[in-house]
């Protein structure tokens, strides 16, 4: 997408980026405060902005929404839809803590801690988005997933490419 065009926000197709950031065998995770997943746990993302890549997008949403600086070391999951209004994109980046005390932003999400696959798999979907939960498992479960690498430039292009190594 070149640009933004609020009028047409579900005719054109949605970006965004999570980060499942791992530290001690647990996986991050929040709460969110709005939305469908009002109340339930998930990883922190969100929408990303047209001047930034997917991996960057993850980063800030991280920041933004726990207060850890974190680093993507590799792209794991993808999730993609389509219905008649529009469709989606968003990918899951394997991340690692770098710096910053987990603290909710108190405005999009109102909860912030680490979770162990045994706290992950006995909560229920009401307390759990699917999709977080299959993302957090993977990336504790080891799914090297995709990794970055070199790319020459493309004219001009900022770009990111991420395979299987």
């Amino acid at each position: 997408m070149t640009r933004y065009v609020p009028d047409q926000k579900g005719k054109v197709w949605d970006v965004g980026a999570a980060g499942v950031v791992v530290h001690a065998e647990r996986v991050l995770l929040v709460r969110h405060t709005y939305g469908g997943a009002k109340g339930r746990w998930v990883v922190p993302g969100g929408f990303a902005r047209q001047d930034e890549l997917l991996d960057e997008a993850a980063v800030r949403e991280v920041w933004e929404e726990t207060g850890v600086r974190a680093e993507v070391l590799s792209l794991i999951g993808m999730r993609t839809r389509y219905v008649p209004e529009g469709g989606a994109i968003f990918c899951f980046f394997l991340m690692r803590p770098l710096a910053g005390e987990v603290a909710p932003d108190g405005v999009e999400v109102d909860a912030a801690r680490y979770f162990a696959a045994e706290e992950l798999e006995a909560m229920e979907l009401a307390e759990i988005a699917a999709l977080s939960r299959v993302a957090a498992i993977t990336a504790l479960q080891g799914g090297g997933g995709l990794e970055e690498v070199p790319c020459p430039p493309l004219s001009g292009a900022a770009y990111r490419a991420f395979f299987t190594c």
